[in-house]
């Protein structure tokens, strides 16, 4: 299994947002995606989930073209994204919010997906003292471990995660990341972007640097040189 993206534009208006990107990454991989405040990195990961619709090139994920398809069926087809903003549905308690994360595979029985719901309760004792609890009501900190728990639960192909750690104590940053690096484990493909770039470098495989809507750079998340041109090209 593959995941790619080949020349990939995309407009927001007369704004040609990202200009001609392409990246791939491979199951069991985390693969970090940097770059100064409005390069196109949140605009990356919205088009990959399907939110925001690209102008011109390809995204596939097994050999499946994802550009072009709905949000939800490009979920269906094993994408699981947790944005910026954690988007938890106002109105639904926790178990609710990791409920809708079940609609990413179908076909498991009831049973099965009690399973998987304990297996984060397991991993996440937090949610499971605030299961009957309004995810809105959440802190800060378990409103990002919620929407984190309401990808895995569907066991996606490819996880995208945007900025996890912002605003976050540094104790839940490092369960945080204990988690992404737990999805690589599970053999998904992770795209991260972070802002936190030694703590996402620690956990990543491979990274891109994007500026200005085109990747500038890629290199090992394990190698000084590359770390070190990638501080310079996405020095302010």
């Amino acid at each position: 299994m593959m995941f790619r993206i080949e020349n990939l534009h995309v407009h927001y208006g007369l704004s040609h947002v990202i200009q001609g990107i392409s990246i791939e990454a491979r199951p069991g991989e985390i693969v970090g995606i940097f770059g100064r405040n409005g390069v196109g990195k949140t605009t990356l990961m919205k088009t990959i989930a399907g939110w925001v619709g690209p102008s011109g090139g390809e995204i596939s994920l097994d050999g499946t073209r994802l550009d072009g398809l709905a949000p939800d069926r490009i979920c269906r087809h094993g994408v699981g994204f947790v944005p910026e903003d954690r988007r938890i549905f106002p109105g639904l308690s926790v178990e609710e919010n990791l409920k809708l994360g079940l609609m990413q595979r179908s076909g498991r029985s009831r049973a099965e997906e009690k399973a998987e719901i304990d297996l984060i309760y397991d991993r996440m004792p937090r949610l499971a003292e605030r299961r009957r609890q309004a995810g809105t009501t959440l802190s800060g900190g378990e409103q990002q471990m919620l929407a984190m728990a309401r990808v895995m639960v569907g066991r996606p192909q490819l996880a995208l995660i945007d900025e996890p750690s912002e605003g976050l104590a540094p104790m839940i940053v490092a369960d945080i990341f204990a988690i992404i690096k737990e999805m690589k484990a599970s053999g998904a493909i992770v795209l991260l972007v972070e802002q936190n770039v030694n703590g996402a470098l620690a956990v990543a495989d491979r990274f891109y640097a994007i500026e200005r809507g085109a990747v500038v750079l890629a290199g090992d998340a394990k190698d000084s040189a590359d770390k070190a041109r990638l501080m310079d090209a996405i020095a302010v």
